[in-house]
């Protein structure tokens, strides 16, 4: 003989209505579809500004190389300067035109191949190599919150399977509310981690 449960049922009616679980799938689904459109706008940001560090950083090295080139360049003109000075004016005279704007900076300084010498000579290569790492770490940051979009997305379809299954269910039966507690949950979980991601 099996008797039936006389405890009465103590949550709140509208968690198993119709309208209530009508708006839980319409939320959820605009929920799922924001979420989606996020993780796709973050992650297309994320490969574009990965782009651009990719080509700074290409960039960079080429102008690392060329610089090199040119210290090069310095070191044979100075080396001739060098050895023409007080020997041959005219010969020495000519090398020393050739210097680099750099080089002749140092040797107004006195001190010729100084480490502001250096420092001047790789500027650009080293302005382009940190801009490359500053798009780097924006692009980083970018497949971060794409992940954590993925994750609203992943726990919103979840509420929204519930919110389909409770409304496929009688209205009398337990577990109807109890999947619409389920995606409420869901839903309250899905905004939270949305925010965290948006501000984070």
């Amino acid at each position: 003989m099996v008797v039936e449960s006389t405890k009465p049922d103590r949550s709140p009616h509208w968690l198993g209505s119709n309208l209530f679980l009508g708006l839980l799938v319409t939320v959820l689904s605009v929920s799922t579809a924001v979420a989606n459109y996020s993780t796709y706008k973050a992650g297309a940001n994320a490969s574009g500004i990965e782009g651009d560090g990719d080509r700074l950083l290409a960039n960079s090295n080429t102008e690392y190389i060329s610089a090199s080139q040119y210290i090069i360049v310095d070191y044979t003109m100075y080396d001739n300067y060098y050895v023409n000075l007080d020997v041959d004016e005219f010969a020495a005279d000519y090398y020393q035109s050739q210097f680099s704007d750099e080089l002749q900076a140092s040797l107004n300084r006195d001190a010729p191949f100084d480490d502001q010498y250096y420092t001047e000579m790789y500027a650009t290569a080293g302005k382009l190599f940190d801009d490359a790492f500053t798009k780097i770490d924006e692009s980083n940051a970018l497949k971060q919150q794409e992940s954590g979009f993925q994750f609203v997305m992943l726990i919103s379809a979840v509420g929204l399977s519930f919110a389909a299954y409770a409304s496929l269910l009688e209205e009398e039966n337990r577990l109807r509310k109890f999947f619409a507690i389920m995606s409420l949950i869901a839903l309250a979980l899905s905004i939270w981690q949305f925010i965290i991601v948006t501000i984070g």
